[in-house]
């Protein structure tokens, strides 16, 4: 397989929003685009992040994660839920095959019951689109 194309969002611990109070409410932390022009292929979703507990008597913080097609109300691709006692780091992976050449928006989402999270960062997204083969000059055929 070969790399047709990667995009990448990431933001630093300490830079933009972070860190980032998690809350009850589903909140879209990143949102990635796969244009239609490189969009055929095999696309591999990855998505890690940093976050902790705040709260300090020791109960588990909670996090859940979701990938989702084009925005918050869409539809659920992948998601993940992960607990600490203090620090966490949290990866999520998605493969899917495109068939045809269409825009793919995947939206990152995160939500925490009773405020049991806080995304501290690094928050890193990428989108990758594999070929089985490179077609060098398409117009011959």
């Amino acid at each position: 397989m070969l790399l047709k194309y990667t995009v990448q969002n990431k933001a630093e611990a300490g830079t933009y929003a972070l860190p980032f109070q998690v809350t009850e409410q589903e909140i879209v932390l990143s949102t990635l685009i796969i244009p239609a022009s490189e969009a055929e292929g095999r696309i591999v979703i990855e998505v890690s992040l940093a976050w902790e507990n705040p709260l300090l008597n020791w109960d588990i913080g909670e996090l859940d994660i979701r990938l989702r097609r084009n925005d918050e109300q869409g539809p659920v691709l992948d998601w993940l839920q992960d607990s600490c006692y203090q620090e966490g780091f949290a990866e999520l992976s998605y493969e899917e095959t495109a068939q045809q050449a269409e825009t793919h928006v995947y939206c990152l989402t995160v939500q925490s019951a009773d405020h049991r999270a806080v995304v501290t960062g690094p928050l890193m997204m990428r989108g990758s689109v594999y070929v089985d083969q490179m077609d060098d000059n398409p117009d011959e055929q």
